[in-house]
This record gives C-alpha cells, structure tokens and sequence, in this order.
C-alpha cells in the first residue's frame, strides 16, 4: 500500500518557483500537538502574569490601607491619652471646688475596640466601607467624650467664677495694723462698767492710719452714725457687710466699688472712743459675727495687754 503523506506548497513571490515540503501524518499530528500545547502554555502563562499582577495591586491597597489605619489608630491613641488626661485633671478640679467626683452626667467613653488587630484585619478584608465604619465609631465616641469634658469644664468654670467671687468678697485682711484693745464677744463696758456685747474689733492705730478695705464691695453708706461717729459700711454681696467706725475722714463715697487692700478712710477720734482707733464688724445676713473667723493672716496684729493705752468704743 502506498503512504500517506501531506505536500504543502510555499510560494516566495510571483516569479520563483513552488517549493514542495511532504509532511508525513505522524509528524504533522506531532508539530501541531507541539504547537498546540505552546498556544496553551502562553495562555496559562499569560494568565498567570495577569493574575499576579492583581494580587500584587491587592497587597499594595491592602497595605495602605493597614497603613492608613494605623495612622489613624496612633491618632486615635494620641487623643484617648490627652482624653484620659483630662478627665484626670477633671477629677482633681472637681475635687478642689466641691463638685461631685464621678463623670459628668450623658460622658461618653472614646476608644478602641478590645480586639483591634482582629477588628482591622476584618475591616480590611471586607473593605473600605467597614473600615469607615470602624474608624467612624472611634472617632464618634472621642466626639463625644469631648463633648461631655466640655460641658464639665463649662460647669467648672462657673463654679470657680462663683467661688473666686464669694472669695474676692471675703474679708480676709486687717483693717489697719495695731493692736486689738477689745474683741468680739461679751466684755465690760470702759463707759458704764456694764457688761455687754462688744460686736466687733476695736483696733487701736495712730491718728490718720490708712483703714483698708478688707475685701471687694461697694460703698453702701458714708456718714455720722451716732456714738459710732464718721463711719464707712461696704457691702460685699453674698450677704457680706463689713462696718468701720471712729474714722477721721472717708476717702470713699456711696456706690462706689472699692477693691481688697484699697484705702477708705483714716483712724479718727470721731464719736464715743477713749482713743485713737477703728472699730471694725463683719455682719452676715445683717448678724455681727467674730471677725477673726474669716482674716487668713492673724499676724501684725497684737491684742493689747491690760492697762496699755489704745482706744475702745
């Protein structure tokens, strides 16, 4: 039996002549597996080439944004500390002007989820949108912690505007500088012999002594008051008077505000007085109360020993 065999005929151009190649079956089926598997292997290649690529695009996004994240998560801490801070220095404020220590009321806590690496690695694999959301809640919850310590510092500010106000109307100094020749309290009168309430401090200075303002007030009254003499009552609000009598001469008029340590008047023999002094009182709602309970200095100021000249009213 004759064989079988292909002829495939190449022509160069028009003018050269056919060449004939004879391809034997076995080969032909042979050259175009061989070819085939090549087309293949290119593909598979290819597709692999491809494939890589898109993972290598993946791993670059996927570590931005686990980059990204922890940029975020470092400023998340950075803010949960200098949070922490303040609710510390909140505490201490609280403390310090009798305000109750526990958290402002509706405060919020900021922070981080306990498992953050798990929570990141999720939030990444689902993708942006879920990262949002978990970054959204921390800084929604710092929101609100911030929230929350600034209605506490507004309320803290408020309370120490009202303490520094009852404070600046405390008459925490010395009228004048001398010594004291009669105290509060019940004693016997050097006019009648009688005992009786001696309602403030008679403190005994040279004639024409500054007298002080001892705390923050206004003017109320200025004038002759009886056997009290020239007298200045100031009032420091919060249900605060403060009364200097014998004076020799107001440096004040009414409705004038006066400040702590400003002069108001000068010691004076005016009215019923053995001597050259001030008589001074501390009335709250109107009672006269011992005026050494608020003065915070009790130095320079000495009680006079007995039969030591110095003027009493």
């Amino acid at each position: 039996m004759a064989k079988r065999f292909y002829t495939v005929l190449i022509l160069p151009d028009a003018t050269s002549p056919a060449r004939k190649f004879h391809l034997n079956p076995t080969i032909l089926t042979a050259v175009t597996s061989v070819t085939a598997l090549a087309v293949l292997a290119f593909a598979f290649f290819l597709y692999q080439y491809v494939t890589l690529n898109v993972r290598l695009l993946e791993m670059k996004n996927l570590r931005q944004a686990v980059s990204d994240r922890n940029v975020l998560a470092s400023k998340v801490g950075q803010l949960e500390g200098e949070l922490g801070r303040l609710r510390e220095l909140d505490r201490q404020l609280r403390q310090v002007v009798g305000l109750t220590t526990g958290e402002a009321p509706e405060s919020a806590q900021g922070g981080a989820e306990t498992s953050s690496q798990t929570a990141l690695l999720e939030a990444v694999r689902k993708g942006s949108e879920r990262l949002g959301d978990w970054v959204g809640r921390d800084l929604e919850a710092l929101g609100q912690e911030l929230s929350s310590r600034e209605r506490s510092f507004r309320e803290l500010k408020d309370r120490l505007e009202a303490k520094r106000a009852l404070l600046a109307a405390t008459p925490t100094i010395w009228p004048v500088r001398g010594r004291i020749t009669a105290g509060y309290g019940y004693r016997l009168s050097p006019f009648t012999g009688q005992r009786e309430l001696h309602e403030g401090l008679d403190i005994a200075a040279p004639l024409g002594t500054p007298i002080l303002a001892t705390a923050d007030g206004i003017v109320s009254f200025v004038g002759a008051l009886g056997s009290f003499g020239n007298v200045v009552f100031l009032n420091h609000g919060h249900d605060l008077t403060t009364f200097y009598a014998h004076t020799g001469g107001a440096k004040v008029q009414e409705g004038q505000a006066v400040k702590r340590g400003q002069v108001i008047a000068y010691v004076g023999l005016s009215g019923r007085t053995t001597g050259p002094h001030v008589h001074y009182e501390v009335q709250v709602n109107g009672a006269t109360v011992n005026p050494l309970k608020y003065i915070i200095d009790p130095s320079g100021v000495n009680f006079a020993t007995e039969g030591e000249p110095g003027g009493q009213s």
